[in-house]
């Protein structure tokens, strides 16, 4: 269904294009991976996280055969020079984007909104078989999400600070520890756990 001509290295980049920049993937935030492009304040300019390339602020750029800012001739690029966001993120290895190839090409379908019948004909699966990739897909989103919310309980600078001002001081006895239900004594486990007594 994909005919993917794009190559990605197996490290933590996005995408590399001779001569461009490179732009490393655990230093881009959500919303940065989700518009394809940073915003530098410093430098007053957007550069592109597939490729490199630069847009200054206040300059105009021709784009499509108009004159254009320097957001939109970004905005205009990216689709221009790499397909879209989406396909870019989607054609990663999946080392970097967690997908097995059935999943990327049930979300290239819902990306370009098509039904379960189509996606399924072009995949050789059934309907059901494409509903049931789509519910286990937003179950990942949905775990994903909580994810990213604990990482940032963990990381963000903020968060910390104000969780150090509001929480009391914690009594080490109270501090959470792996919890084995009483149920299960040692001899109801699995054969390689028998020499464990967790009761």
């Amino acid at each position: 269904m994909r005919n993917v001509t794009k190559k990605y290295d197996q490290a933590d980049i996005i995408y590399e294009k001779e001569g461009c920049l490179k732009m490393e993937f655990k230093e881009l935030t959500l919303e940065e991976l989700t518009r394809g492009y940073v915003w530098s304040e410093e430098e007053q300019l957007y550069q592109c996280i597939f490729c490199g390339d630069k847009f200054e602020e206040g300059l105009i750029y021709s784009s499509r055969g108009k004159s254009v800012n320097a957001l939109r001739a970004m905005q205009e690029h990216i689709f221009d020079e790499h397909g879209s966001v989406f396909e870019c993120l989607l054609d990663l290895d999946k080392q970097m984007n967690g997908l097995s190839d059935a999943q990327k090409d049930v979300l290239e379908g819902l990306y370009y909104e098509k039904d379960n019948k189509a996606i399924g004909e072009e995949m050789g699966i059934s309907d059901a078989t494409v509903r049931t990739y789509k519910f286990n897909l937003q179950k990942m989103k949905r775990r994903a999400r909580i994810f990213l919310a604990m990482m940032e309980q963990i990381e963000n600078e903020e968060i910390i600070a104000l969780r150090k001002r509001l929480e009391p001081e914690q009594n080490v006895e109270n501090i959470r520890k792996p919890h084995f239900d009483t149920q299960f004594g040692a001899n109801l486990l699995h054969p390689f756990f028998t020499q464990y007594n967790f009761k």
